[in-house]
This record gives C-alpha cells, structure tokens and sequence, in this order.
C-alpha cells in the first residue's frame, strides 16, 4: 500500500511592489509641484499701469490682466515690453512682474519770464518755480503745477505763467517844515536814493531832523523808512555843577559890602 501525497500549494502572493513604487512617485511630485489652487488673490500693481475694466480678485487660473496707462501717462514708444500677465494653477502670475511700459506725459513748453528765471520739471506731478531778477518783482503766481487737465486724461499747467515788472516808487511822503531832494520826479526806480533836510527857521530857534535822512526805493512802491521830521528844538542851557566845599548861588548870603555901606551912612 503506497501513501498518497497531497498536492504542494503555493504559497500566497504579496502585492506588486509596482504600487508602492507609484505611491511614492506621487508623493513625490506632490511635494515638489504644489497643489493647484482656485484663484490669484492679488492683481499686481504698477506706477503707471492699471488693469483694464479694473478686475475684481479672486480671479481664477487663466485668467488673463490687460494693462493701460493711467491718465496723465503715455506708453512708451515703440512698445517692446509685454503688457500682459496670465493667472497661473499655483497662484502666480506669468510673467511674475511686469516692466513699466508708459511713462509721464509733458506739460505745454514754458519760456524763461522776461527779466527773470524759470526752474522745474515739465513731466506729470512736477512743478515749475518762477523767479525775478533784481529789480524787478513777480506778478502772478511763483509757482505752477503739471496735472491733469479738465478732460481727466491729458495735463496742463495750474495757472498761467508770471511775469517780471521793473520795481518803481512813487514819490515819498512831504515833511512839513523840510524838503527831499529830486521832489519833482513822479516815479523813483530801484535803489535810487532821496535825501531830506530841513527848511530855515523863521523863529529864534533852528529846525532838527529827527529820522532817517535818506530812503531808498527798496520795493513796489515801497521805501526803506519812514520819512523824518523837521521839529523846533530848543537848545538845553547848560548847567553848573557845584564844586564840594563851595555854596551855590542860591545859598551866598548878601554882600557885606552893602551892609558896610548901610553902616556907613548911618553913622
């Protein structure tokens, strides 16, 4: 009698090393690739760029940002840098930043005043600072602005441009009892100098000038004092100072001579 063997099962299979191998890849790139999102949170700014139709965020990937200048800028010309950024599944934009493509517009040209100077810049949100030579003094306003015009969308100048007129005075105020010199003039310029005195006194006593002699054309219609004044003063008698030891007049008593004489006849 033979004994019978039983058949030889194989042992079970493990799973395919294959899955974890794929397992481990994705965790991988997960890792290294980050996880799409929904939405670019931020609209990227610029100086002188703004989105057109002005786009609300969040906006999702493939959304794509057109960008114009904004008033009181211009695109630079020709045109070589991208306008253009498109909102990318990881929350970036490509390209990540855009160049500046406009730059600020100019105000109309504006010649040096007559007489004076001009200094400033003529761009967009620059200001122009007006001057006069000596001599002469500005009339209207020192210093313009470059904004935007009334349309909202080109630039100008926040006023009209000054002008240099020539410093003169009218003739200084009349004294009573003096005279200034060159009283005849109408009209003194710059600098130029009158001198007053006094008139000859009809009295005992001369006349003073009291003030500044001279006054010079320092401004529009301006001197650089008030005028003086001719005043009648009386000269101050001089006074004797008693000498330690010695009365004064007011304490000698009479003379003895007169007593003496008195005496004299008496007898």
């Amino acid at each position: 009698m033979t004994a019978s063997r039983r058949p030889r099962t194989a042992p079970p299979r493990r799973p395919c090393s294959s899955w974890s191998s794929a397992g481990i890849l994705l965790v991988t790139l997960a890792l290294r690739f980050p996880a799409p999102t929904d939405a670019c949170d931020e609209i990227p700014r610029y100086e002188s760029m703004k989105a057109k139709g002005n786009p609300v965020p969040p906006v999702s990937p493939g959304f794509a940002v057109e960008y114009e200048c904004r008033p009181g800028y211009r695109l630079i010309v020709p045109l070589v840098r991208p306008t253009t950024t498109v909102c990318q599944p990881d929350g970036t934009w490509a390209p990540p930043r855009l160049q500046e493509a406009c730059t600020r517009k100019s105000c109309p040209q504006r010649a040096e005043p007559l007489n004076g100077r001009l200094e400033g810049n003529f761009q967009f949100g620059s200001q122009a600072n007006y001057s006069c030579n000596e001599g002469y003094y500005l009339v209207g306003t020192p210093v313009l602005r470059c904004e935007l015009a009334g349309d909202g969308k080109n630039v100008d100048w926040s006023a009209d441009p000054p002008q240099c007129e020539k410093i003169l005075c009218q003739p200084p105020k009349q004294i009573e009892n003096g005279i200034f010199s060159n009283s005849h003039k109408d009209t003194f310029e710059y600098n130029e100098m009158v001198t007053y005195r006094c008139n000859p006194s009809t009295g005992p006593d001369e006349y003073s000038l009291v003030g500044e002699s001279r006054l010079i054309c320092s401004g529009p219609n301006k001197w650089s004092s008030d005028p003086p004044e001719c005043k009648d003063v009386k000269p101050i008698q001089p006074t004797e100072r008693p000498v330690p030891g010695h009365p004064t007049p007011s304490d000698k008593t009479p003379s003895n001579t007169s007593g003496a004489f008195l005496e004299l006849i008496v007898i």
